[in-house]
């Protein structure tokens, strides 16, 4: 039994933001860790080779590594429950992360989002699905906006370095967010505005701590919790 208590729920739309190694990949692959034990299905859309690799140690988890000048028939991937994809070094020295996201990446989120159910979907680096700052993804966008669909029960988590980057449509549509230490002054000004005493609650945090924000919780006092690094425990190894 993990010593935090984080619910996974049927469905939510999860953003998970820091810096470059404040530990956000990190506290995602807990999460899912949580989502296996509940045998939640999910796939993992990752941006490097092996951050998330110990996760395939778990019984029943399915690696796909994406090769350059492959084709994937992504209809036939999204019938497997649990799924860690992860691009070659390869691909990334042939395309980048960009060419990942916009090559492979969006379409499956395409397919996920036509044909899935009932998944947790992780989007690493998640602001490469996005056109620019202020104008979001078709695909991302979808999810979001139509994810909870009774039927459907598509569950984002949504993963980035800079949320400042990320679009304002898809940050207000957020059921929780999970934020680590910010240093950088201009990140904490624009989270300032949108998290009221944001500030206050960063200066609180060590690294590797994070801030559990629910803004649709009805009780102001369940709205924010700091979440200390020591209990989050990770059953798997991490690579990142």
């Amino acid at each position: 039994m993990a010593l935090l208590d984080v619910r996974i729920p049927p469905w939510s739309i999860d953003l998970v933001y820091g810096n470059t190694g404040s530990g956000k990949s990190y506290f995602v692959g807990w999460l899912i860790e949580q989502a296996y034990e509940q045998g939640r299905r999910f796939i993992i859309m990752d941006t490097k080779t092996r951050n998330h690799l110990g996760l395939v140690t778990l019984p029943g988890v399915r690696l796909l590594k994406i090769k350059p000048g492959k084709r994937y028939n992504w209809k036939k991937l999204i019938e497997f429950d649990q799924v860690l994809i992860v691009p070659t070094r390869g691909l990334l020295r042939e395309i980048g992360v960009k060419g990942l996201v916009d090559n492979y990446y969006r379409p499956l989120l395409d397919e996920i989002n036509r044909r899935d159910y009932m998944r947790i979907v992780v989007l690493e680096e998640a602001h490469h699905y996005n056109y620019s700052a202020r104008t979001p993804g078709e695909e991302i966008e979808f999810t979001f906006r139509e994810g909870r669909d009774t039927d459907k029960k598509i569950y984002p988590i949504a993963v980035t370095q800079s949320i400042a980057d990320f679009p304002k449509l898809l940050f207000r549509q957020a059921q929780r967010h999970f934020i680590f230490k910010h240093y950088i002054p201009n990140d904490i000004i624009y989270l300032n505005r949108m998290i009221p005493g944001f500030s206050e609650l960063n200066d609180q945090l060590r690294a590797h701590d994070l801030i559990e924000f629910n803004p649709k919780a009805e009780n102001p006092e369940e709205r924010y919790r700091i979440i200390r690094r020591e209990f989050v425990i990770r059953r798997t190894r991490h690579y990142g």
